[in-house]
């Protein structure tokens, strides 16, 4: 009986576990003001998902990002990421508020989580994302 007990907290935890992997949470900083806001990312361990968060002017921010090769991620974006010789390449695309188009550039080592980003706006304000 005792065994069969922790052979089931053991399966819920890992199902718990399961559902905190698939979602990460960066720091967004302006880079223009040096405010700082969070955004998350789900389905990190997949080669898309889903992205949310505030800028740090507080308009809410939701869309999506899907993995890409690093010169086309940097093509779409048309930022000067920095990508290792082993880092994967995401792009994420968010609307945040009523009038404002986010593009993020993201960098993650395979098997592990996101690493830093850059983003910028349709106006060109920066951002920076440490994950």
């Amino acid at each position: 009986m005792a065994i069969e007990k922790r052979a089931l907290l053991g399966v819920l935890a890992a199902w718990l576990c399961a559902g905190c992997m698939g979602q990460q949470t960066a720091r967004l900083y302006d880079m223009k003001t040096g405010q700082v806001s969070t955004l998350s990312v789900d389905g990190w361990v997949d080669s898309g998902g889903k992205m949310r968060g505030t800028l740090p002017s507080g308009a809410a921010c939701q869309g999506s990002f899907s993995a890409l090769s690093a010169k086309d991620a940097q093509a779409i974006t048309k930022t000067e990421v920095l990508f290792t010789e082993n880092a994967d390449s995401s792009v994420g695309v968010m609307q945040c508020g009523a009038d404002v188009v986010l593009r993020c550039t993201m960098a993650r080592r395979p098997g592990s989580g996101f690493s830093y980003g850059l983003c910028t706006d349709q106006r060109g304000a920066e951002y920076s994302m440490m994950f």
